[in-house]
């Protein structure tokens, strides 16, 4: 569930917003405005105009992107996803908060 950018984690050049770090299940991150959103067959390339930046998720990263609409907290994302892809919550907790955390850090989405 990795974020890529050109298909490897490569740093954003450029200035950063700080946000603190997504750790609670009461989070409900949301999509920033200023993303691109490009879907394709099994997963989403995000462009982030601010910075010139691009990224591709997988079908799940994308799952969470989606679910990422300020709506839904950190605790519901993982009970979904644990239903969805019949996986233990545990893991699919720490999935999703190091995808958030991933995101976040570039920007693509805020708490």
């Amino acid at each position: 569930m990795k974020l890529s950018k050109h298909a490897s984690m490569l740093a954003i050049e450029g200035p950063r917003k700080t946000m603190k770090e997504i750790r609670s299940s009461d989070s409900c991150p949301k999509r920033q405005e200023q993303i691109i959103v490009q879907k394709r067959s099994q997963d989403v390339l995000l462009f982030n105009m601010d910075d010139g930046s691009y990224y591709a998720l997988n079908e799940v990263g994308s799952r969470i992107w989606e679910l990422c609409d300020g709506a839904h907290g950190v605790a519901q994302l993982v009970s979904l996803l644990a239903k969805e892809y019949d996986a233990p919550a545990k893991i699919i907790e720490m999935d999703i908060l190091e995808v958030l955390e991933d995101l976040r850090s570039k920007n693509l989405i805020v708490e």
